[in-house]
């Protein structure tokens, strides 16, 4: 199997417009065929202009990850603090609450690099339970998170737009 040069490395500030491109680029990806052209621009105007997302590099309780293919931006994933499940109160928790590789990149094992960096950045940061939510119709997502450890504690709802969906909360435990 080929090996691709992978780098990974924080986002700064000056990462928001290839951020902003790659995270409209690869939520249309994967959510386009599935949802209204007007909640996807809704969801794309709310959740990826850039001053929400300057907001959100500068915000202590959020952390992205940029991942390289060489000089390319392949990839990311969005770890924050700020969701509270009730199922994990009384745990020091963080969220995977988005992680997308480029479709150019998919089947390359970036996703697994992009965990594993969650699961470093976590521990390191000495979190007990690394979490995230995932569309309940999203099989292919849920089998990787299964096979990358992930069991399902509970759901929650998540508005896309204007449509309520919901998610299967999925958990890793860092720590007994």
């Amino acid at each position: 199997m080929n090996t691709i040069d992978v780098t990974i490395r924080p986002a700064a500030l000056a990462d928001v417009l290839p951020l902003r491109q790659l995270s409209i680029e690869t939520f249309i990806d994967t959510y386009a065929a599935y949802n209204t052209p007007e909640n996807m621009q809704l969801y794309i105007a709310t959740n990826y202009n850039t001053q929400q997302l300057v907001s959100e590099l500068a915000d202590a309780c959020i952390q992205y990850f940029l991942l390289y293919s060489g000089a390319v931006l392949a990839g990311y994933i969005k770890l924050r603090t700020t969701e509270e499940p009730p199922e994990l109160a009384g745990k020091k928790h963080i969220e995977i609450e988005r992680i997308y590789v480029l479709p150019a990149f998919k089947g390359m094992k970036l996703g697994t690099r992009l965990i594993e960096c969650a699961v470093e950045t976590a521990t390191q940061q000495e979190f007990e339970v690394l979490w995230l939510g995932v569309w309940d119709e999203n099989k292919k997502a849920q089998a990787f998170y299964t096979k990358q450890g992930f069991t399902i504690f509970g759901e929650h709802a998540f508005v896309l737009g204007t449509e309520p969906q919901r998610d299967w909360l999925m958990m890793l435990p860092l720590r007994p």
